[in-house]
């Protein structure tokens, strides 16, 4: 005799059970504004979000060659932002001027500020690090300096931006510790206006603009009021003697060039 194999089920009352015991968990869950069907998923099937995708800034265009070995440079570097207010005010007159400059950023502070690295990046500005929070690197392990490296390196580069090559010292403290772990060019300053000790512009420009010379790098805040209102001014004083350039121009530098640099 064939079976119908198609029909058989029909007549078993044990299935009929189940089918009717499947029929109420259905009702149940549907009572409760659920369905089976993830219920009834296999137990090792897991659902993991996407990540979101990095919005990548626009490449600016190249940045034109300078000699400033042979051309009276000066470069003007930012430190401790991104700061919401303050670090837009500043690049609204570097862009108003033309002017390109450094930003050396904490990376903690980062975070929610990642349209202004793009900006910065976008405008032609180079991005260096200036650790994730601003501890003094000669009173960390290298295990801990590596952590504040990697830690602003992944941060900078999920805000869109390619990762900074040059790395300046909270306070300027390096040892031979120091300089023999962080893997990236060491950004020092020769000229330092003290912006984060006075609330006068007219005196963190004096202080620029006495101390110009030919090979100078400044040493400012992005994150002080007193630093944006005196920065017009200052361009305005140097511009007909100076070039502007970023920090790597102004030594020539190749990505990931070791050393330690103060000026020229």
């Amino acid at each position: 005799m064939v079976s119908n194999t198609r029909t058989w089920w029909l007549r078993s009352p044990q299935l009929h059970i189940s089918a009717a015991a499947i029929c109420l968990v259905a009702l149940a869950f549907g009572s409760l504004g659920l369905t089976l069907q993830g219920f009834l998923q296999p137990a090792n099937k897991k659902h993991v979000q996407a990540a979101p995708a990095i919005q990548k800034a626009p490449s600016p265009p190249p940045a034109p060659q300078v000699d400033c070995s042979a051309t009276p440079c000066m470069a003007l570097t930012f430190d401790d932002g991104p700061n919401p207010v303050t670090t837009p005010k500043i690049l609204d007159i570097l862009d108003k001027y033309q002017v390109p400059a450094t930003f050396f950023v904490v990376g903690s502070r980062v975070p929610g500020q990642e349209a202004v690295l793009r900006r910065m990046h976008t405008a032609g500005h180079e991005i260096g690090s200036h650790s994730w929070d601003h501890h003094d690197f000669t009173d960390l392990s290298q295990p801990q300096i590596m952590d504040e490296i990697n830690r602003t390196q992944a941060v900078v580069i999920n805000a869109g931006v390619p990762a900074p090559t040059l790395f300046r010292p909270p306070y300027g403290a390096v040892n031979p510790a120091v300089r023999g772990t962080v893997p990236m060019t060491i950004a020092m300053w020769n000229i330092d206006p003290l912006d984060w000790q006075t609330k006068d512009p007219g005196k963190v420009k004096d202080i620029i603009v006495s101390h110009a010379k030919p090979g100078g790098v400044v040493d400012l805040h992005d994150i002080y009021p007193v630093t944006a209102e005196s920065l017009e001014p200052t361009i305005l004083a140097l511009r007909d003697h100076y070039k502007f350039v970023t920090f790597s121009q102004m030594f020539n530098l190749y990505a990931g060039q070791r050393g330690e640099y103060f000026g020229r």
